[in-house]
């Protein structure tokens, strides 16, 4: 046991570049289920992250097995949290929803130079790390939410198709999950802890509320054109900040079951302001994946810009199941990049800091440009 309010233990200590540290980085909500699977691949790609959480039953059993370093704390503990950030030099965040974790972890990044990473698709939250881009300029740290499925593929598409169509004033993606895999736990969570936000799109450079009501579309992923529904997705915040396009909407192929609960939610939505409508609504909701259900599981991202003359230019992404496969990849090709000394401090999206071929750098994942 070490400093008060925080348990760990330490077995080694690492090089990255002319920057000492513990192990590599510090992986906060290792033991959750997109957590635990971002450990198991970072073993396997040779990094040693400091595992961490608040569960010592979950996490020592977790950190024993894989043979790595931990910490065991709270977020609101302000002495442990900042403890367990000493000589790290990078967090990355895994514990959801973010709309009630990210403030005290980013918090104590800048007091102690940590650069923050995390998993979130949070609008809200997107909005709230941007107000932290003057003091992490200032102190040299980059916070970079998003490196998850949501926002890497859609980041890092937007971004390509601006540079397709260089004059486009409108953009529109979309998603396609194949297979058998359901969403993880902590992304159903979070999406049922947003239902009060209500729906967005960003129209002349503002996030607006969307006409009530269900809107569709059919897009072709590359098999012929499906439905998709319009949903609030991360892009309407990240993509205006990496490309600069003033409107934005974002759409998503859905199970039947789950629309006719968006068309529900429109009208109990004022109910949603009560956890514990919510809390109900989370056990309601299938979520999870076995490894052979992701195996079995594609996902297609597909992109459009417009431009004010008419001319249009659109493009695909296919890769791996997203929820977990695709995000693990992405967040650990952003941990490698920034353990490697390739960080511009302040705020910063994925696309915006790495590039639109950043999310090709991920196992599988291929782009392909439409005529």
């Amino acid at each position: 046991m070490g400093n008060k309010g925080i348990e760990r233990n330490n077995k080694e200590e690492g090089r990255i570049g002319d920057t000492l540290m513990t192990s590599n980085f510090l992986l906060y909500g290792a033991t959750g289920f997109v957590g635990d699977a971002i450990a198991r691949l970072a073993v396997k790609r040779g990094l040693r992250p400091i595992l961490a959480g608040r569960n010592s039953d979950k996490v020592v059993p977790q950190a024993t097995e894989l043979d790595l370093d931990y910490r065991i704390f709270n977020l609101d503990d302000t002495n442990a949290l900042d403890s367990a950030l000493e000589n790290v030099v990078a967090v990355l965040h895994c514990a959801g929803p973010f709309i009630h974790t990210f403030k005290p972890m980013v918090e104590a990044c800048l007091r102690q130079g940590t650069h923050y990473l995390d998993i979130t698709g949070e609008f809200p939250v997107y909005a709230a790390l941007a107000s932290y881009d003057s003091p992490a300029e200032k102190q040299g740290v980059m916070i970079l939410p998003g490196v998850g499925f949501d926002v890497v593929p859609t980041d890092c598409l937007a971004v390509h198709l601006r540079q397709r169509l260089p004059s486009a004033t409108h953009i529109t993606l979309a998603f396609y999950s194949k297979g058998p895999a359901g969403p993880p736990p902590g992304t159903v969570k979070t999406m049922v802890e947003l239902i009060p936000y209500g729906n967005r799109i960003r129209r002349d450079g503002s996030l607006v509320p969307t006409p009530k009501g269900i809107n569709t579309r059919m897009i072709d992923f590359g098999e012929g054109p499906v439905q998709a529904v319009r949903l609030t997705w991360g892009d309407v915040f990240t993509a205006y900040y990496s490309t600069g396009i003033p409107n934005i909407e974002d759409y998503a192929v859905l199970p039947d079951d789950f629309v006719r609960q968006m068309k529900a939610i429109e009208y109990l939505r004022p109910l949603f302001s009560l956890s514990v409508v919510r809390n109900i609504l989370k056990r309601l909701v299938k979520a999870g994946s076995t490894v052979e259900e992701r195996e079995q599981t594609q996902v297609s991202v597909w992109g459009e810009v417009i431009d004010d003359q008419g001319r249009k230019a659109e493009s695909r992404l296919h890769g791996p199941e997203g929820g977990v496969t695709w995000t693990a990849l992405a967040a650990l090709a952003a941990i490698e990049r920034v353990l490697g000394g390739d960080v511009q401090p302040g705020f910063q999206t994925p696309a915006k800091v790495y590039g639109a071929d950043f999310v090709l750098n991920c196992e599988g994942v291929v782009r392909e440009d439409l005529p």
